[in-house]
């Protein structure tokens, strides 16, 4: 989703959301994570492009700014723990950081900008058990690789990429999902559900909607109403 608009909040809403429900499904449970696309900790917004909207976005910011409610989203707690803001907005590692504990986190994040991979590195080495590399998400999906599942995985589990968008042809190791990378995915993926613990896997494509391919429908508007209990 692009950074910084209403579908950047909906993917955040929906990771710290999941994350919340499986760290609470067992008791003191870690979390181990699977990010593909990094991004920087932190990063500015920007301005929206046309288009596109924040408004939820900003709603959700604002009441973050304010004492904590106990109807409120999970979103809402993650961003005041990171005093997240439209100047400094959080990436999935910082916000899953904030909900679940940095040192219950363990896992992979791939990240192929040079200058956003020194960040994450210095954010996270010696901090957790999360390992940030400077490469593709394919190559890591691999054996050996930081986004593989680990042999004898023992908490659940959490696989989120996010594209920049979906090509039914072609193929190249950048920043977008091709057809032809189905079977790594599955692989991956595969592996994860074999091990027998709960956990999720989440694929958040941007410039996918009717006009690209009928069969994606109408692109929901509003964050999933899941609370902090």
């Amino acid at each position: 989703m692009a950074k910084g608009n209403d579908g950047n909040y909906f993917q955040h809403s929906i990771e710290v959301a999941i994350a919340w429900h499986l760290v609470m499904w067992i008791a003191g449970s870690r979390l181990h994570i699977a990010l593909t696309h990094g991004m920087a900790p932190y990063e500015p917004c920007g301005s929206v492009s046309i288009g596109q909207t924040r408004g939820l976005l900003e709603a959700a910011l604002e009441s973050a700014r304010h004492p904590r409610r106990d109807d409120e989203l999970v979103i809402v707690s993650a961003y005041r723990v990171t005093g997240a803001s439209l100047e400094r907005y959080p990436n999935t590692g910082e916000l899953l950081a904030a909900i679940v504990g940095r040192d219950r986190l363990s896992g992979g994040i791939t990240e192929t900008n040079a200058d956003k991979y020194a960040a994450l590195k210095e954010t996270w080495w010696g901090q957790s058990d999360v390992t940030p590399v400077a490469a593709s998400w394919r190559s890591e999906v691999g054996p050996y690789g930081v986004l593989k599942c680990p042999v004898s995985l023992e908490s659940p589990w959490l696989f989120s990429a996010d594209p920049m968008t979906y090509h039914d042809e072609g193929g190249a190791d950048d920043d977008q999902l091709y057809r032809s990378d189905m079977e790594l995915l599955s692989g991956v993926l595969s592996e994860f559900v074999e091990s027998g613990k709960p956990g999720a896997a989440a694929l958040f494509v941007s410039q996918s909607g009717p006009r690209t391919d009928p069969s994606f429908g109408a692109s929901p508007t509003n964050s999933p109403n899941v609370q902090v209990p």
